[in-house]
């Protein structure tokens, strides 16, 4: 009597890892953002879930986020070959969530490291993914501010002012239209 119940639950249970609506690349899944991205895309009841999710990351993937239901893929996005060695491979993506990035001593370098990261990511799937419908940029600073660093030398009461105005003299995340 069993049987047919496990039969029938175990087909379901197919039939849904292989039609997923939606396939999440999620760049930079060992951080805060990626690790909460890898729990909740995966599950029935998030928006258009459940989510098939590949996460990328550097290193080798913890233990602390080895339960998540995600395919792990251990790539260096610095390295344009590996990157496309390891990402070209996934024609399936719907969906870029790119929320990593690398931190280095000047704005300027920053803009350079985090838009060859993003260019390398960018260059190796667009080709290959045909159903990419979306790409989420998210990064660690506010893009209408200066670096944490120069804001650090203010009294942080006139942090909410200095939101509002920009130096152009100083370069910003948004170098990266440039690189493209």
């Amino acid at each position: 009597m069993v049987n047919w119940w496990w039969e029938r639950a175990t087909r379901d249970a197919k039939k849904r890892v292989n039609n997923y609506q939606n396939v999440a690349l999620v760049v930079g899944v060992t951080g805060i953002v990626g690790n909460s991205l890898a729990e909740i895309l995966p599950l029935s009841d998030t928006p258009g879930g459940p989510w098939k999710v590949y996460g990328v990351a550097r290193r080798p993937q913890p233990t602390w986020n080895a339960d998540h239901p995600i395919h792990y893929i251990q790539c260096d996005v610095t390295d344009p070959n590996q990157t496309r060695d390891k990402l070209s491979k996934l024609s399936d993506i719907t969906h870029i969530f790119y929320v990593t990035w690398t931190n280095k001593p000047t704005e300027l370098e920053n803009c350079d490291s985090n838009g060859r990261m993003l260019k390398n990511v960018l260059e190796a799937v667009i080709p290959h993914a045909p159903n990419l419908q979306h790409v989420c940029l998210q990064t660690g600073l506010n893009t209408t501010s200066a670096p944490l660093s120069f804001l650090a030398r203010f009294d942080p009461t006139r942090l909410r002012s200095m939101k509002t105005c920009r130096d152009s003299s100083r370069p910003t995340f948004i170098i990266l239209r440039k690189i493209f």
